[in-house]
């Protein structure tokens, strides 16, 4: 991607941010929304509001991938001065801190979901302003993307699925109107969430670009952006993701395995979404491109990406932030001394700051931009930068894991698993039993997400504490190690 390029996303997700701050409430009059959706522009500007919401620090800037969601599974050992971090991993759920953040989660999803159903109002109501194509792909998105959210609401606030899927979980918003929605069983959400999910699947099949294209991840002087940079919106293949990964956490392994075999076996898939080349990765100190960009189906823009290894995981700079594993885990347990595979040699680095240990976790450390060989002093505007940028939500890879452990023979499952495995320097793996397959599984999840936040999601959907529960560093004296029910916020349940 050039660079002029990644300034005009950037202005364009400012403008989109500005413009739609009607969505944030109840619009105030009629007329301000009436404007804003009497233009093609305008339906931009609102799509790319709700982009811009999803990536803020409140939801998956911060809290639901690399810090809160995975403090929560035990990824790190907090320093004790941090009270937020330590009520976490206990977890208090009544401490001050805590109470409030999860409040302010809930409130900007819901708050984005409303302005997803808002832009569906008016896409419904709108004629002659988008073509035929537009209207579809930004209603399929805007369905996907009310889906997604609600689905991680049900994740982190909901029951213990497995447990118990008719409990009361969380509401279900399609309404365009600010209003106070009934609480439903976990099972009817999901059947709502899957709902919209198939409708968006039929609505971007066949009219979303990514289809022939792929990303897109480049514009022209003379080319429309408004339904370009697919990596960035929800498009076709990340729907299909979404609905393995639904289907699987309702376990419904059939219908999972089907989402993931249909996304799998498109070629498109492979030509447009390639594995990461460990040419350009391994042998590449400048510009490495350790989020494995070439396979994300789905993620943001983040200009300050940087920021989060040195406010978060650089062991000089991070202050009572800092978090990292408990030294002599990453090698030994995590990788279980494969140091071939290339998220090890390219995610982790050890610590060199007096008094830590082990390693510390370099992701989404500062990428700096490329040289132009002529000029070395100014950076090549024409090579490529987007992975210094693009914060993952969806991956190719967790298809493939979704796949093994939904196959019904077991020969099977192993053959996905070794599949992805290639894909990141290692060797095929023997066919065992069912027991060694989830703990393969449960290893690859953790390595593939660190900073990603589906970890979390995994030990409930589980509904077990299966790995490294020392990890965090505290002894818990055989007390229950993960408290998977998070309360809903006091005053969603106040206003009941």
């Amino acid at each position: 991607m050039k660079l002029h390029v990644i300034i005009y996303l950037s202005l364009l997700l400012f403008v989109g941010s500005g413009c739609s701050d009607f969505l944030d409430v109840q619009p105030k009059d009629k007329q301000s929304e009436e404007q804003l959706f009497a233009t093609r522009g305008g339906f931009y500007t609102a799509v790319n509001g709700i982009y811009n919401k999803l990536a803020g620090s409140t939801l998956y800037g911060k809290n639901l991938t690399y810090e809160m969601i995975d403090i929560l599974a035990f990824r790190y050992t907090p320093l004790s001065v941090n009270k937020y971090y330590t009520a976490l991993v206990k977890p208090d759920y009544t401490d001050e801190t805590v109470e409030a953040n999860l409040s302010s989660i809930w409130s900007s999803a819901y708050a984005t979901i409303l302005n997803c159903n808002v832009l569906l109002k008016n896409l419904e109501i709108s004629t002659g302003v988008l073509n035929e194509q537009e209207k579809k792909v930004l209603t399929g998105e805007a369905l996907a993307l009310r889906a997604f959210l609600h689905l991680d609401m049900l994740r982190l606030f909901g029951p213990v699925y497995v447990k118990n899927p008719s409990a009361e979980a969380i509401p279900y918003n399609e309404s365009d109107k600010v209003s106070a929605l009934p609480i439903l069983a976990a099972d009817t959400v999901m059947g709502r969430v899957l709902r919209d999910i198939n409708a968006a699947e039929q609505l971007l099949k066949g009219n979303d670009p990514v289809i022939e294209q792929g990303a897109m991840a480049s514009l022209e002087e003379d080319q429309e952006v408004y339904l370009r940079y697919r990596q960035l919106r929800f498009n076709y293949y990340a729907v299909l993701a979404l609905k393995a990964r639904a289907y699987l956490y309702a376990g419904d392994k059939a219908n999972a395995l089907t989402a993931a075999r249909q996304l799998l076996a498109d070629e498109n898939v492979a030509k447009h979404f390639p594995a990461v080349d460990p040419n350009k990765l391994l042998a590449n100190q400048r510009t490495p491109d350790r989020v494995f960009s070439t396979e994300v189906l789905m993620g943001f823009y983040d200009k300050a990406r940087a920021d989060i290894y040195t406010y978060y995981f650089d062991d000089e700079t991070a202050g009572n932030n800092f978090l990292q594993p408990k030294p002599n885990f990453v090698l030994s347990s995590l990788f279980g001394n494969e140091s071939q595979d290339y998220r090890y040699q390219t995610h982790w680095k050890t610590a060199t700051s007096v008094g830590v240990q082990g390693d510390i976790f370099i992701k989404y450390k500062k990428i700096d931009k490329p040289k132009d060989e002529k000029n070395p002093d100014k950076p090549d505007k024409d090579l490529e930068y987007f992975h210094a940028v693009l914060m993952p939500l969806i991956r190719l890879s967790e298809v493939y894991y979704i796949a093994a452990e939904c196959e019904p023979l077991l020969a099977d499952g192993y053959e996905w698993l070794s599949q992805i495995r290639a894909k990141r320097g290692l060797p095929a793996l023997p066919v065992k039993n069912e027991r060694d397959l989830r703990t393969k599984l449960n290893n690859e999840y953790a390595r593939e997400f660190w900073g990603e936040g589906q970890t979390f999601f995994l030990h409930k959907r589980l509904n077990t504490d299966y790995l490294w529960i020392d990890e965090a560093g505290y002894n818990y004296n055989g007390a229950n190690y993960f408290e998977f029910t998070i309360p809903l916020p006091a005053g969603e349940i106040e206003n009941r």
